[in-house]
């Protein structure tokens, strides 16, 4: 009879192990960028594309990501990315997937690589061009770019976290037009969480409305991707006083969640109709920032402010906004009404101030350096980062199914021999 309960026990451990080790096998065909352990040195997406043809501007991908809300609107039957990206090894192949399929890798991904390609992501960056087929698609899917590494990692790159649709583009009466409050920015990081309160004081013109307000290529100094944030507060400015301003009432509130490293900062408000305004940052959970600008711009030199912790700062982040005709203002004495209430503050304390910059300074007339000028999706160093965050390729749950199935097997088969063993009594 031990023997029996021995062998009984030690297949029911089996069982368990080997559906754990089936359900891990299903999930890891690749590793999210999130969750992948090494250095990424650099990256970039410098073209997207529809059945060949180019959707956005050269130089503007991060742009056109941006105001699509990283959606590649179809139908299409290709969807083709060029792009490069930088690890600590070599990169064998390259590939995608599409939604829950199959990884497709080939070697045709692989396009020559440029010198300054290597100067900003490192000894093994190396350039692709990976066209997807989406033509399967029915409504909407993840499509990722994929890179097998020397050790036989597959490491997804979600930092660029794209989702094709075959929904045609949503049609506006007016293409939204997006302005530089400030020239650009230069290698300085600067950290909001070391201050209570950040404020950017701006003007909305007449005739527009706002449609977001952006921190350019925001840091976390290689933090999370989950758990960073902030509150922002927009208010219509009175006066010439700041803490006037902010005892006013709110015009709307906006909450920042899960910030990306490096990923455009972006704050949108239900309506936000011509005036001059302060947008209000507060409540900052563990670190976050901007980039020291080099000027503001000529057009916004009287109109555009930085305040740290209410006063007046004359070294602004690097910020722009974003708008769009208004086909309907309000009266002149008309306050716009506040939007809905947001979602849920963050609540995490602040975490201790970094010591280092967040990413490495780009090498000058780099891929990396134009991306970072232009607005290109980039990102230098560490995890991550820009748009929303995704749910990656690995999940706990059907390893926790499977072992609980083999432990309540396992539980039934003993609590049938020690009833057998009574009986037998």
């Amino acid at each position: 009879m031990k023997r029996m309960l021995a062998i009984i026990c030690a297949a029911a451990m089996v069982f368990t192990l080997f559906g754990a080790v089936t359900v891990n096998a299903a999930a890891s065909k690749f590793v999210d960028q999130n969750d992948y352990d090494e250095t990424i040195v650099g990256q970039s997406l410098d073209i997207i594309k529809g059945d060949g043809t180019d959707l956005y501007k050269p130089g503007d991908t991060g742009e056109y990501l941006s105001n699509n809300g990283n959606t590649v609107y179809g139908p299409f039957a290709t969807v083709t990315m060029r792009g490069w990206i930088g690890f600590e090894q070599e990169i064998t192949e390259f590939g995608y997937v599409v939604g829950d399929g199959e990884p497709v890798f080939s070697p045709d991904f692989f396009v020559e690589t440029e010198g300054p390609v290597k100067a900003a992501g490192g000894e093994y960056a190396l350039r692709f061009e990976v066209t997807a087929d989406v033509s399967a698609v029915t409504g909407a899917a993840r499509v990722l770019p994929l890179a097998k590494l020397e050790d036989g990692t597959v490491v997804g790159a979600t930092y660029y976290n794209i989702t094709y649709t075959t929904e045609k583009a949503p049609e506006v009466t007016s293409k939204p037009v997006t302005v530089n409050l400030t020239a650009d920015r230069t290698n300085t990081p600067v950290n909001f969480s070391g201050a209570g309160a950040v404020g950017f004081r701006f003007t909305v013109p007449e005739g527009m409305k706002l449609v977001k307000f952006t921190v350019v290529q925001a840091p976390t100094w290689n933090g999370p991707s989950t758990g960073i944030g902030c509150y922002a507060t927009i208010y219509r400015w009175t006066g010439d006083d700041y803490e006037e301003t902010i005892d006013s009432e709110i015009v709307a509130e906006y909450a920042v969640e899960d910030h990306r490293d490096c990923s455009n900062m972006d704050i949108t408000f239900s309506y936000v109709p011509a005036g001059e305004y302060l947008i209000e940052l507060t409540e900052f959970t563990g670190n976050l920032g901007g980039w020291a600008a080099t000027a503001i711009s000529d057009d916004y030199a009287e109109s555009f402010f930085y305040y740290l912790n209410g006063e007046e700062n004359e070294n602004p982040v690097h910020c722009k906004m974003t708008l769009s005709a208004d086909d309907d203002p309000p009266a002149p004495t008309e306050k716009p009404a506040a939007t809905e209430a947001p979602t849920e503050k963050p609540t995490e304390e602040p975490t201790a101030a970094p010591t280092e910059a967040p990413t490495a300074e780009p090498t000058e007339n780099t891929p990396e350096a134009t991306a970072q000028a232009t607005g290109t999706a980039t990102q230098n160093g560490g995890e991550n980062n820009d748009g929303g965050s995704d749910s990656g390729s690995k999940s706990p749950l059907p390893v926790i199914i499977g072992v609980a199935v083999g432990c309540g097997a396992l539980a039934a088969i003993i609590s049938g021999i020690v009833v057998a063993k009574k009986k037998k009594k």
